[in-house]
């Protein structure tokens, strides 16, 4: 008599080699006897209900096991008590910590990696599989690793709206042949990229000119970037000094060229811009044009 574990690769010798939660199916080679018996043991303990050839059981906890099998004969014979080790991983995680997630452009992301610690067999990996957004350089290529070193990315766009990169990172134990046996739940970290830099001092475009005419085609005056500084103001007057327009927080509104709801006349206009993060106000004209 034989005992054996099967796997999906085919049969298994002793001892086995599982991750907590998974279902593992063994058997006996028998002598032939139709009307034998099986009783089953784990760790000295007789599994109830199991008096068959197969024994299916799901391994819950981490340790080493031992598991036992013993055949009795249709006329009472006991035959020899067949044992082999069954040695349970816990179930691969990972843990990690990141050193920001809304980053400014050119600046750098840490992520700080740590395994579940020891194991009963194997070795602990990760795979990584990183999913930037359309114009996002710098960083880290996908692949699997083996350290738990920092990770560190330095992360540049090169538009004006704010961009992701996706960072999934899936834990696995391998055996000592490197084949891969059991893989963790995976971990999502996105890292926002916003297109600022603290080296600069505003990050708006403000057009120097626009044509209210009513012809759907740059009928308002739209500033580019402004939607990342929410309490933004903007004022508008006239060669003379005089307030012909202002906007709400955020600049929520674009000036269409109007004042208390009348056309303004073609000329340059002063613009007062705050951005309300620190910065001087900018100052400046805008022409209508029609």
């Amino acid at each position: 008599m034989q005992l054996i574990c099967l796997s999906s690769a085919g049969q298994m010798t002793m001892p086995d080699h599982v991750c907590s939660g998974e279902t593992r199916q063994y058997y006996v080679i028998t002598g032939g006897d139709s009307g034998s018996t099986f009783t089953w043991w784990i760790d000295g303990k007789k599994m109830a209900g199991y008096n068959v050839s197969e024994f299916n059981y799901t391994w819950n906890s981490p340790g080493t096991y031992l598991l036992e099998v013993q055949e009795r004969s249709s006329d009472g014979c006991k035959g020899p008590k067949l044992s082999g080790l069954v040695l349970v991983n816990p179930e691969p995680v990972i843990r990690i910590s990141v050193s920001d997630t809304l980053i400014n452009n050119g600046e750098r992301v840490t992520f700080s990696i740590q395994d579940q610690g020891i194991l009963i067999w194997g070795k602990w990996i990760y795979d990584l599989i990183v999913e930037p957004e359309a114009g996002i350089t710098g960083n880290t290529t996908s692949g699997t690793y083996t350290s738990t070193t920092a990770l560190e990315d330095i992360l540049f766009t090169y538009d004006r709206k704010i961009h992701k990169v996706v960072y999934r990172f899936v834990p696995c134990i391998v055996n000592d042949e490197g084949e891969r046996m059991c893989e963790g739940e995976e971990v999502l970290i996105t890292v926002w990229i916003y297109p600022g830099s603290a080296n600069k001092e505003v990050l708006v475009e403000i057009p120097d000119a626009f044509s209210p005419n009513g012809d759907g085609i740059n009928d308002e005056w739209n500033i580019k970037g402004i939607e990342f500084y929410p309490n933004a103001l903007v004022t508008i007057y006239n060669r003379w000094g005089r307030l012909v327009w202002k906007s709400g927080k955020g600049y929520p509104v674009p000036w269409n060229g109007k004042s208390k709801g009348e056309d303004l006349p073609v000329d340059s206009y002063h613009y007062y811009l705050e951005l309300h993060n620190g910065r001087k106000p900018v100052i400046g004209t805008v022409t209508i044009v029609r």
